[in-house]
C-alpha cells in the first residue's frame, strides 16, 4: 500500500464504497422498520434484496469483467449506485418499495464491482505482492461490514439517516473518482 499508489487508490476507493454501504444499511433498516411498524419481514427482505443480486447476477460478472476495460466497469457501477442511492431519501409511507428497488440496484451493481477489482489486482501489484494484496482486498468487505455498520449507526444518530443515505451517495461517487486516478492498465 505504500509503495504502490494504483493498488493504494483501488484499495481506499473500495474502503469508501463498503463503509457507505454499511452507513445506508443500519439507517434503512431502521428506517424501514419504523415505516412499517417494526415489520420483520419488511426489514428481511431487505436483506434479502442485498444479497440475492449477487447470486443470480455473479456468473455473468466475472466474465464481463475478462471482456471489458476493468476500470471502466467500476467507475460506471460506482456512479450508478450513487444514483440509485438517493433513492433511499425519496422513502416515506406508502413508498417502502423504493428501499427494495434502490436497494436490488445497488447490490446487482456491486456484483459487477467486485470481480472486476479483484480481476484488476494482478495488473496492479508485483507478482511477489499478488498474495499479499488478494489477502488485504479479500478482507475487506468483512472488515468494513463491522466498521461500517458501527460508524454508520453512529453517523446517523448524530446527523439523521437521510446523511447516512446521502454519505452513502457520496460514498460512491468518491470511489469512482479514486479508481479514475487509476493510469495503470486494470
Amino acid at each position: 500500500l505504500r509503495r504502490n499508489g494504483a493498488f493504494r487508490a483501488l484499495f481506499i476507493a473500495l474502503l469508501v464504497s463498503y463503509c457507505g454501504d454499511w452507513f445506508a444499511t443500519v439507517s434503512l433498516l431502521g428506517k424501514v422498520g419504523d415505516l412499517t411498524d417494526d415489520s420483520a419481514v419488511a426489514t428481511a427482505a431487505v436483506l434479502a434484496c442485498q444479497f440475492v443480486p449477487t447470486l443470480v447476477l455473479a456468473p455473468l460478472a466475472g466474465p464481463l469483467a475478462d471482456r471489458m476495460d476493468r476500470r471502466t466497469i467500476m467507475i460506471v457501477v460506482s456512479l450508478l449506485q450513487a444514483v440509485a442511492a438517493l433513492g433511499y431519501l425519496s422513502l416515506g409511507p406508502g413508498r417502502v418499495w423504493v428501499a427494495y428497488v434502490a436497494t436490488v440496484s445497488i447490490a446487482s451493481l456491486a456484483t459487477f464491482f467486485g470481480p472486476a477489482a479483484q480481476a484488476a489486482v494482478p495488473n496492479l501489484v508485483e507478482p511477489e505482492d499478488l498474495a499479499l494484496a488478494n489477502s488485504i482486498m479479500g478482507g475487506t468487505w468483512g472488515a468494513m461490514l463491522a466498521v461500517g455498520a458501527g460508524l454508520g449507526g453512529l453517523f446517523a444518530v448524530a446527523f439523521g439517516r437521510n446523511a447516512a443515505f446521502t454519505a452513502d451517495s457520496l460514498s460512491f461517487v468518491a470511489a469512482a473518482v479514486g479508481i479514475a486516478t487509476i493510469r495503470r492498465p486494470t
